[in-house]
């Protein structure tokens, strides 16, 4: 998260200070983004029943399609949703193609938590298109980018400094996930975790009274169930950790090629020249026909995940629909539909875990957990390895259950997911779809920004410094008139050769009348400095600074002079700066 001196540089209508006055209202402001977002994600859901009864027979058991309509409706239904949401989409807001979440990160990153309204309306009226005419995707997405729109809208309002944009964009997209999924701590992590990606503890409090809020809401008119049928999971024996760690490496690996195959759809679109228009409705022509046979691969999935957590589908049928799904999912993410991956994932997680749990079952009777145990695992192995935010995951699944029984084999399983999926592939799911947009990004970070600016042009020549052979007495003398906290160490050559800060001398106060003389500078400066060149760029000061959690960077030539001093703050201002200047130009 970026740093508060990057907001106070901005003249402000609204004095925004850190006082009592100033916290309440800004968590006042925080209650009211989950109070309008769960309202609208409660008014999404009742919106895509109704729009998906428009198209089949009973919007909530898609599974029994085939006892209503012939065998040809089936198969027009999702074409016909194709060729409706594919000039839609291409003529309105073609930003809302695909999941959603990686557009409102590139805000936050790009756009200072900037987001456009009408992007949030299409893609609601968009998704819900392309859900209730059968494709394969989630309603997250479009609840994730109202939240965040809400957020982002309330700090404009009330002209509120980029900084807080960001943290209040993120509390809408808690508060979606939070209403969508009835879990409150899932959706303060999800915003912390996969939006901001980079952010300050103080924060939270914020995110979390946002999540708290949406999720009273969405209890107030859908009830405090949980979404799923949920079993009443037991932990066997602990040597069944093993096994859930091969689970996760198994959902790492579906979760690679999840992510693989939406690009590569993408990609078959884009040799083949097909207009963006007509993509969905050829993935529609797919998802149809398989649907006639196996109705799974129809919407959301939720009926699909509630069979395989109560243990009602067959081994063969779990390895059938696992394949369908992810072929759906792929198909209709990329040529176009709008909607989310959040609950494919879900989905694809549910059937992976029942697949190899039933197959346990059979090898080892009696002596493992059920099948719909392992279902509830895989979920969150798969989700934390599409998104790579295991953090998410653990919580999602366990507030599902608040059994304390199922924290170590989540976590063993969600937490193998990520590492294979960070050794064998290294993105998100979210992370691709802005790299293949030329977008990357470290901490939060737009990195060919950061590639653009050298520390040369923005370090500071403004500091004090000391020699290695001063007295202790005289350097805490300098420190106590300096406005700097930290000071570079010279020797006699003017060479860096460490760093003296007030954490360095905070242990010889008590003792300064016998050791004001004894002790010199070099004895307790730091003499393992970590430093940039001036032509080194923001990237390279960047992940310094966040790999040594340190918060000042000496610049040294190649002869070892010092030629000045980075800062962390100023790095983020600078950064923020450029962000500001180049969305002026593009509107201009």
């Amino acid at each position: 998260m970026v740093s508060t001196a990057a907001g106070a540089s901005v003249k402000l209508n609204w004095k925004f200070s850190q006082n009592r006055e100033n916290l309440i209202a800004l968590l006042v402001v925080a209650v009211l983004i989950g109070m309008t977002t769960g309202a609208l994600a409660v008014a999404f859901r009742y919106l895509l029943l109704y729009a998906t009864d428009l198209f089949w027979p009973d919007p909530r058991h898609l599974l029994d399609v085939g006892q209503a309509y012939p065998w040809y409706l089936i198969l027009l239904i999702p074409v016909c949703g194709g060729l409706l949401v594919g000039p839609l989409i291409n003529r309105l807001s073609p930003e809302t193609r695909g999941a959603g979440v990686p557009e409102v990160i590139e805000a936050v990153v790009n756009r200072e938590g900037t987001i456009r309204h009408r992007t949030a309306l299409f893609k609601t009226l968009f998704t819900t298109l392309s859900i209730s005419c059968g494709a394969s995707v989630g309603r997250e997405g479009p609840v994730v980018h109202i939240g965040s729109s809400v957020g982002s809208s309330i700090a404009q309002l009330i002209k509120l400094p980029a900084e807080w944009k960001r943290v209040f964009l993120a509390c809408g997209a808690a508060a979606g996930i939070a209403a969508t999924f009835n879990a409150p701590m899932a959706g303060m992590l999800f915003a912390a975790e996969i939006i901001l990606v980079d952010f300050q503890v103080s924060y939270l409090s914020h995110i979390a009274i946002s999540a708290v809020t949406a999720t009273v809401v969405s209890h107030h008119f859908l009830g405090s169930l949980p979404t799923f049928e949920v079993p009443a999971y037991e932990l066997i024996s602990y040597a069944e950790l093993p096994l859930y760690g091969l689970l996760g490496f198994l959902a790492g690996l579906l979760s690679i090629l999840f992510v693989r195959s939406v690009s590569t759809v993408e990609d078959l679109f884009g040799k083949a020249k097909i207009p963006f228009i007509w993509r969905p409705a050829i993935s529609g022509v797919l998802i149809g026909a398989m649907a006639i046979g196996w109705p799974h691969v129809l919407g959301v999935g939720y009926e699909s995940i509630n069979l395989a957590l109560t243990a009602k589908m067959t081994i063969g049928l779990m390895a059938i629909v696992l394949l369908l799904k992810l072929v759906a999912t792929a198909c209709s993410v990329g040529a176009g539909f709008s909607g989310g991956i959040f609950a494919p994932s879900l989905v694809l997680g549910s059937l992976l875990g029942g697949l190899f749990g039933s197959i346990l079952e059979i090898i080892f009777p009696g002596s493992v957990a059920t099948s719909a145990d392992y279902s509830l695992i895989g979920m969150g192995a798969v989700v934390a390895g599409t998104t790579l935010a295991p953090i998410t995951a653990i919580f999602t699944i366990f507030e599902l259950t608040y059994n304390f029984d199922i924290i170590l084999p989540l976590m063993t399983c969600c937490i193998t997911s990520l590492v294979t999926v960070q050794k064998f592939y290294g993105y998100s799911i979210y992370e691709t779809k802005l790299l293949r947009k030329g977008i990357r990004m470290v901490r939060g970070h737009d990195v060919n920004l950061l590639r653009s600016m050298q520390v040369g042009d923005f370090m500071t020549c403004e500091f004090e410094t000391v020699r290695q052979d001063m007295r202790l007495g005289a350097v805490l003398e300098i420190a106590e008139n300096s406005p700097y906290p930290h000071f570079p160490v010279l020797d006699n050559r003017e060479k860096l050769v460490g760093m003296l800060s007030m954490s360095d001398l905070k242990s010889f106060l008590g003792e300064i009348g016998e050791l004001s003389e004894l002790v010199i500078a070099s004895e307790i400066m730091t003499s393992r400095v970590v430093i940039v060149r001036q032509e080194d760029n923001f990237e390279t000061a960047f992940e310094i600074f966040e790999g040594k959690q340190i918060s000042t960077l000496p610049v040294v030539a190649d002869d070892g002079s010092l030629l000045g001093i980075l800062k962390k703050n100023d790095l983020l201002l600078a950064y923020n700066q450029k962000i500001l200047k180049l969305n002026v130009v593009q509107r201009n």
